[in-house]
């Protein structure tokens, strides 16, 4: 399948007369793979030991160990969990932390991509347990919970019929509404002093017109469903999701995962692929979400295709006179890091320090958590660059810096001083933990200056200007834009 990939791609380049760029680095490719499929930066160690590594096969057993890693797992769940609950919802002031940890076990166990969703779809309990968040992010109501499964599931934007008939596509606003209904027994009520959610058999959806939705119909499909032996409507909707008769769910997948790993999806915006044939990859993506059902909804097996493909492999730097389009996936597209990636990249690498270091067991509370809350991201694509100028200036002066930077007998600071490390390896370390590369021989020509500059005879007093110069060294390589992303 990686090779059919190629192959459609460069059939439509051959066509287009468009150029591709050569393969990526090992140092770009390192820092790719770990940035997708880990959510950090390599460690130092690593990326060192991949740049000496003389093994052809280097890149697919990378590839392979994180893919079945429990990095990996934890990664696709914090992914998952905030495209089910957005970082810029207001319902953010819910803990979200059940849901995530009920996706990394399913993800640790493959359970199969449909029945995720099944099971998260047709989900009661308290609030506070696993997947009925979703439902209370969104309150249980029904139209909520519908536009947020048609987007995020389907790949549609149904909502936009929900007052009227959509203005650019084929969907009627009956069509909304009888999609709706498949949540329309949805409620949410008190039980004690927790929120459950749960259905009400005898709960029926009206319209803002006051009009009562009666018959849940699927998307697209004119015959309404075989009625659910229990009456349970959500559970209808599962049976269809899961079924070759729906072509939304495989296609909307593979089009989130290509995103993830490309930067953009086969059809933009991932949300609202209605008219995906008008794509000029629609090919591509037919055949890919094909492949995709074939192989059981296995994610891993997915990730694992896509990252084993030329085009994943190829460079995000363009030697050519004119640069092709992103659409045309003929160059990596440089993708900004998340704040949750840039994070964790600051405790493993520069602080050196674990979890339980950056404060309460709580992510709202803890100083990770107050970072992302700081950093919070309104919904951009991968290749957006989301932040305002304050959001700069607040991490380029925050405590997270500070703390990286202000001392030199901790992290990544206190190891420059051992005497086992001569300068090169120094500015070695210091490259490899921000951004995971060697300094090329211009940069480490400019440091040693730096390093080096007026540092006067009195080894002592030398030696702390030189610890000083190492901390601005570091602050500005984690100030700098390569920093803040992933080739």
């Amino acid at each position: 399948m990686a090779a059919r990939i190629d192959g459609l791609l460069s059939d439509a380049w051959q066509e287009a007369e468009v150029q591709p760029a050569g393969p990526a680095d090992d140092a770009e490719f390192c820092r790719r793979v770990w940035f997708d499929f880990a959510g950090v930066a390599p460690p130092v160690s690593v990326v060192r030991a991949f740049l000496t590594d003389p093994a052809p096969d280097k890149r697919d057993r990378m590839v392979r160990r994180l893919l079945h890693s429990r990095r990996f797992d934890h990664h696709l769940s914090e992914r998952f969990s905030e495209l089910l609950v957005p970082a810029d919802d207001p319902a953010q002031a819910l803990d979200t932390r059940p849901l995530q940890v009920w996706l990394e076990e399913r993800f640790r166990r493959d359970t199969p991509y449909d029945h995720v969703v099944a099971d998260l779809l047709v989900a009661s309990g308290p609030v506070d347990q696993g997947p009925a968040v979703f439902f209370a992010s969104r309150e249980s109501e029904p139209t909520r919970v519908a536009t947020a499964t048609s987007q995020i599931f389907l790949g549609l934007q149904l909502q936009c019929a929900q007052c009227h008939d959509h203005p650019f596509d084929d969907w009627k606003q009956e069509d909304f509404w009888n999609f709706a209904a498949f949540f329309g027994q949805l409620r949410q009520r008190a039980v004690g002093n927790r929120q459950w959610v749960e259905d009400d058999r005898n709960q029926q959806l009206r319209t803002t017109e006051g009009t009562l939705v009666s018959t849940p119909m699927y998307p697209g499909v004119s015959q309404p469903p075989e009625p659910d032996p229990a009456g349970l409507r959500r559970r209808q909707l599962t049976i269809w999701l899961a079924s070759r008769d729906n072509p939304y769910l495989a296609r909307a997948a593979v089009n989130r995962a290509w995103q993830h790993l490309f930067g953009r999806g086969l059809v933009e915006p991932v949300d609202a692929m209605d008219a995906y044939q008008h794509s000029r990859h629609s090919q591509l993506l037919d055949e890919l979400a094909e492949y995709f059902v074939d192989q059981r909804f296995d994610l891993r097996a997915l990730y694992a295709t896509l990252a084993a493909t030329d085009a994943y492999r190829r460079s995000s730097v363009y030697r050519g006179a004119d640069r092709p389009g992103a659409e045309w996936f003929a160059v990596m597209a440089v993708k900004t890091l998340t704040p949750a990636q840039y994070f964790d990249t600051l405790v493993q690498n520069v602080w050196m320090s674990g979890p339980a270091d950056t404060g309460p067991t709580d992510p709202r509370t803890s100083i990770r958590g107050r970072f992302l809350t700081r950093m919070r991201m309104r919904s951009a694509t991968p290749t957006e660059y989301p932040h305002g100028v304050l959001q700069a200036l607040a991490t380029m002066n925050g405590p997270e810096l500070q703390r990286a930077t202000m001392s030199t007998d901790v992290g990544v600071l206190a190891t420059m001083k051992t005497p086992l490390f001569s300068e090169e390896d120094q500015l070695d370390v210091l490259y490899l933990a921000t951004l995971s590369r060697f300094p090329s021989d211009q940069e480490r020509r400019r440091c040693e200056a730096f390093l080096n500059e007026q540092a006067g005879d009195n080894e002592e007093a030398a030696m702390a200007i030189r610890n000083e110069r190492f901390a601005d060294l570091l602050w500005a390589l984690l100030c700098s834009t390569e920093c803040a992303m992933c080739p």
